[in-house]
């Protein structure tokens, strides 16, 4: 639902600000975004993995969380003051920074209840946020700039609805654990001491993220980094599969640890194969209908955006493999050696910016292609480091379905070809039957996993007696009532 909700968004909100627009959001996002990582300490993931392990942890670590991230909004309002003066920005884009700041500070007290929520797996107040906060994002934004406000009038709703999911965190806090705000200076220590491993990660993997859109924004004009924009947007949209599937894992993952290297595997293996598959199919398809897609919603402001998509959504298949492994790093208390990774990461891809960026720019007037291309081989050598770094999950059997999953998408990439002439909404049903088929036919897909979809629409739209059912999903363990595997359900 929040995959529609986003595609909404990016689909109507990029053609209604045009690239300047979307320039001056994307610059704001990416000091915001910089800042947050600076003064988030790296907590919320050492939170999941500590309440994973220990619920009764919930109320003191949440109430630390709380209290340390009080304590930083104090430099961060100065250091965005600070910017703002050695900048040469236009009145719009102060105003358009500090907006994302403030919604950014009150991502910082909304993280804690997550985290905690998620430790606890009790994921259905994730979604519930996240879904509320898209769905405001997404129809309220659309609205907002079909009647013609701009980027001022995005962020403004972007705060408010930081604050209506706040609240609702808090709210759906109550009788699953409390807030202990006991201060205590001891406690903060020793949660910022021992959250600086997942620290100097998030730092790293965030500069490492949105180094790209500042170089670009310095070494280009706003309306580059606007068309550099779009394609990112597009990425996240495609790529919601790994980061939903990590996200649900990671307590899984760590409390698999616990039982030994075999049990980690039986957790890893389904959940890496089942990432890579779904990955091969958006990309090639993405790939093939990029000039499609793109002339067709965001019309010809955005076509030097095409070039840029086809090359970013080739790196589909490696950021999948690389959050899943640093899901399963985390959950073996190995963070730090991604952080190594992501740390060499971030030094690579300016470098390669540095090069890349300018050229693009001399020649074809569009440095967000040097951008892309410095992204995907950061991100390719990024995979092939987590592969190294893995324990053996993967073994002959992966192999074999893997092979499949590249013929199946292969046939399915020659029916889309051939199809393209009769329009982009033919070409992709086209090639979602053709896949589909072929996975049929190629037994792509394991036992479990086909059981688990067909529990779940059988659960959406019949009861157990076979009757047609109106009542609601209550959740992943009302899906089924008996164990799949040896973790999952």
């Amino acid at each position: 639902m929040t995959w529609t909700l986003s595609l909404g968004w990016n689909v109507f909100v990029p053609r209604a600000l045009g690239p300047h627009g979307m320039g001056e959001l994307t610059i704001a996002t990416a000091v915001a975004g910089v800042l947050s990582v600076f003064a988030s300490l790296g907590i919320g993931t050492l939170m999941v993995r500590e309440i994973a392990r220990d619920h009764a942890r919930a109320p003191q670590l949440v109430g630390t969380a709380l209290l340390t991230r009080a304590l930083i909004v104090p430099p961060v309002l100065g250091a965005v003051g600070v910017y703002v003066l050695l900048g040469h920005w236009s009145t719009e884009q102060v105003v358009v920074l500090w907006l994302a700041t403030t919604a950014m500070l009150l991502t910082f007290f909304i993280q804690p209840f997550q985290s905690a929520f998620q430790g606890i797996e009790r994921m259905q107040y994730l979604a519930y946020s996240d879904i509320i906060s898209k769905t405001v994002l997404s129809v309220v934004g659309i609205a907002l700039v079909i009647i013609g406000f701009r980027v001022v009038g995005i962020m403004w709703l972007t705060v408010l609805t930081t604050v209506l999911a706040l609240l609702l965190c808090a709210w759906w806090s109550r009788g699953k654990f409390s807030v202990d705000l006991t201060f205590d200076l001891r406690s903060i220590g020793v949660l910022v001491l021992a959250a600086l491993p997942f620290w100097s990660m998030g730092l790293a993997h965030t500069v490492y993220t949105w180094i790209d859109s500042l170089m670009l924004s310095v070494m280009a004009p706003d309306v580059v980094v606007g068309w550099y924009a779009v394609p990112t947007k597009i990425f996240n949209t495609i790529g919601f599969s790994a980061i939903l599937i990590s996200t649900a894992m990671l307590p899984r993952f760590s409390a698999a640890v616990r039982e030994g290297a075999d049990a980690l595997r039986s957790a890893v293996k389904p959940a890496l194969e089942l990432v890579l598959v779904l990955s091969l199919p958006i990309t090639v398809g993405t790939a093939l209908l990029a000039h499609q897609f793109i002339d067709a919603i965001y019309g010809r402001q955005f076509e030097p955006s095409i070039g840029v998509l086809q090359i970013m959504v080739f790196m589909l298949p490696a950021v999948s493999f690389s959050v899943l492994a640093n899901q399963v790093l985390i959950a073996n208390n190995r963070q730090l050696a991604w952080t190594k990774v992501t740390i060499a990461a971030a030094i690579i891809n300016p470098l390669l910016n540095l090069i890349l960026i300018p050229l693009f720019q001399s020649r074809t007037g569009n440095g967000a292609i040097g951008a892309a291309i410095s992204l995907l081989a950061t991100e390719v050598g990024m995979a092939v480091a987590g592969l190294y770094l893995l324990p053996p999950i993967l073994d002959a059997s992966s192999v074999s379905r893997l092979l499949r999953a590249v013929a199946a998408t292969g046939g399915m990439a020659l029916a889309v070809w051939m199809s393209t002439g009769m329009g982009a909404l033919v070409a992709v049903a086209v090639g979602g039957i053709v896949f589909a088929t072929l996975a049929i036919a190629f037994k792509l897909f394991t036992v479990e996993e086909r059981a688990i979809l067909r529990r779940i629409t059988l659960r959406l739209f019949w009861n157990d007696s076979g009757r047609y059912s109106t009542t609601k999903y209550r959740g992943w363990d009302d899906i089924s009532a008996r164990p799949i595997g040896k973790f999952g359900r």
